[in-house]
């Protein structure tokens, strides 16, 4: 319970913050600091996207119509090679 910040901390050290910096300069902080948070989590959505392997197309056996992975060969009912 020492080491926790209550509402009224808070509210503390924001009017110490207002009076030392000012609100136009707290403005400035806040509105870049919203910024680089948007560029840095964009940049980690767009990480994401490009490290998920694309689909592969499931491809079907011409004889029995079982549906196949893009690196299979042959059927695995009926052996047939696939297309």
């Amino acid at each position: 319970m020492f080491g926790a910040l209550q509402p009224i901390h808070w509210l503390i050290i924001l009017v110490v913050l207002v009076l030392v910096l000012g609100p136009g300069r707290l403005q400035g902080l806040g509105r870049s600091l919203g910024q680089s948070w948007r560029a840095l989590s964009g940049g980690f959505r767009e990480g994401a996207r490009e490290a998920s392997p694309p689909a592969l197309p499931a491809r079907a056996c011409v004889r029995c119509g079982v549906w196949s992975g893009d690196m299979a060969s042959y059927c695995t009912r009926c052996g047939a090679p696939l297309p």
